[in-house]
């Protein structure tokens, strides 16, 4: 594993980008959510640091106290009949879950790949 001496945020933030932790070149994932097994320009073994359940954890703590009242609002004051409302929150909701759920795991693998440098020391 490189090692940098004070990597900071940047391994998270390459995650969120989708990039390697390490250089912040290569790619970090070969499909939607599948990772790769080691970063292209590095070499460095980011198939190894396993996500496992915290990438949705954390979309659905982030996502859940904005869409609990949209839904409410929604469906308190649309001017739409409450069926086509709830229809269109529901693929907003989707939507929103499909676009932060990679960058989420992106970042949560970047911050899994910092705590474990900073456990080597």
């Amino acid at each position: 594993m490189t090692q940098p001496t004070d990597p900071g945020l940047k391994p998270i933030l390459r995650g969120l980008r989708g990039r390697c932790p390490t250089c912040g070149k290569g790619r970090l994932f070969s499909g939607y959510l599948r990772q790769e097994p080691a970063c292209s320009h590095c070499g460095e073994p980011t198939g190894l640091i396993r996500a496992e359940d915290g990438p949705p954890w954390l979309t659905v703590l982030i996502l859940g106290p904005v869409l609990a009242p949209l839904s409410f609002m929604v469906s308190m004051k649309s001017p739409a009949p409450l069926w086509i409302s709830l229809v269109a929150l529901g693929a907003f909701a989707i939507g929103a879950v499909l676009f932060l759920l990679p960058r989420i795991k992106g970042g949560f693998i970047g911050l899994l790949w910092r705590m474990q440098l900073m456990g080597t020391d």
